[in-house]
């Protein structure tokens, strides 16, 4: 389902105006880049909502990147802030290495000197145990420094990284704020002459589309029922009119049997009678049965307005937020005084009636939309003005055309 103008419109200035809400201040100063005159509306909506998206996926990365700048950054400040201790000990183990190294002589002469093999053999451990805590402090510094080299280079190349997104994004929202300019513009321009226009119509007495549509489908409602009741009319005076000549053929041949022969007088007065009977019980079921017609054909002409109303969230559009004289989805003008309404799935030309607060007006659907909340149905100025509606609230609508 597509979108049309004018709540495509709604969409991208939301759209853009998020992206470009926190953007530098140098950039909403940025020239406006001039677009191609011939550009239609949708099109310039198309492009800013494109430059919108490609703003935020640039910012999203500049995001990732400064998560793992800072992560690096904690590391190198962990690193450092260990730097002195590991500094310190690795010293020490330097130095107690080196004296061992010149006092080689007198640790073999010890070693030699053992009482027996049990003290040997710890002597050797001891020393093995200095050694290789010697090895450890000088191997911890060096694995300390190589992590904090290899830590800064990343954190350096992430910076550059995150300038050059920066860039981009800064491209982008550019980009995307020009688009949004010209697409506010055209919108504009197009506004301006649809105002023009409705206006020479007002001026020439000539009404709202929408009203003249909500007017014709409650006329041709008027007609089908006219027409409705016609037809059950027409057809309970033929069944009277046939019961009628039902009733005079079976009077004349009783009069006509009665003439040929008085001994069947009785007979024939019998005969008239029960023909009188039969064509009694005749027109009572004739009538029976137009009067079962009326009553469907009644029926169903009312089903529709006489349908319950279903209860969603309402809201109205056309004034103060740029939508007074769009398009609408069905190429209506949203004007002052246009009775439409918009739906997300009824079709477009539905007539329907709203109710709100006791008070009830016929609409037409020439508009998709809301697309906001939970909300069911966008009513433009005149229908919420007719209605005592404003803002947001639950209003009943039911299907009459």
């Amino acid at each position: 389902m597509g979108y049309h103008k004018g709540t495509r419109y709604r969409i991208t200035a939301a759209a853009v105006t998020c992206a470009l809400f926190f953007a530098p201040a140098t950039a909403l100063i940025t020239p406006t880049v001039a677009l191609a005159e011939d550009t239609d509306l949708e099109s310039l909506q198309n492009a800013a909502i494109a430059a919108g998206d490609a703003y935020q996926q640039a910012q999203q990365k500049v995001d990732d990147l400064q998560s793992q700048i800072d992560q690096n950054q904690d590391h190198i400040d962990q690193l450092s802030d260990q730097m002195p201790q590991l500094r310190e000990a690795a010293s020490s183990a330097i130095r107690t290495q080196y004296k061992l190294s010149q006092d080689q002589p007198n640790l073999i002469g010890m070693l030699l000197s053992s009482k027996d093999l049990t003290q040997f053999i710890a002597q050797l451990h001891y020393l093995d145990a200095v050694a290789s805590s010697n090895s450890d402090a000088i191997n911890s510094l060096a694995q300390a420094q190589s992590d904090l080299e290899s830590t800064q280079a990343a954190l350096n190349s992430q910076l550059q990284q995150a300038d050059q997104q920066k860039d981009e994004a800064q491209k982008a929202m550019e980009d995307a704020q020009q688009k949004a300019e010209a697409a506010q513009k055209k919108a504009q321009e197009e506004a301006a002459a649809n105002q023009a226009a409705y206006e020479a119509a007002q001026a020439a007495g000539q009404q709202d589309p929408t009203v003249t549509e909500v007017q014709q489908a409650a006329s041709d409602t008027s007609t089908d029922s006219s027409a409705a009741q016609s037809s059950d009319a027409s057809s309970s005076d033929s069944s009277q009119t046939a019961s009628q000549d039902q009733s005079s053929q079976a009077a004349s041949s009783t009069s006509t049997d009665s003439g040929s022969s008085s001994s069947n007088a009785s007979s024939g007065s019998s005969s008239s009678s029960n023909s009188s009977s039969s064509s009694n019980s005749s027109n009572n079921s004739g009538s029976s049965s137009s009067s079962s017609s009326s009553s469907s054909s009644s029926s169903s002409s009312s089903s529709s307005s006489s349908a319950s109303f279903m209860y969603v969230l309402a809201s109205m559009y056309g004034e103060g937020d740029g939508c007074m004289y769009s398009e609408t989805a069905s190429g209506d003008i949203v004007t002052p005084t246009s009775m439409g309404v918009a739906m997300k799935t009824m079709p477009l030309g539905t007539i329907i009636e709203i109710t709100y607060n006791g008070k009830t007006v016929t609409a037409v659907v020439n508009d998709r939309g809301p697309y906001a909340g939970h909300r069911q149905s966008d009513l433009q100025p005149a229908v919420a003005h007719a209605l005592g509606f404003d803002g947001v609230g639950t209003v009943g609508y039911r299907v009459v055309g």
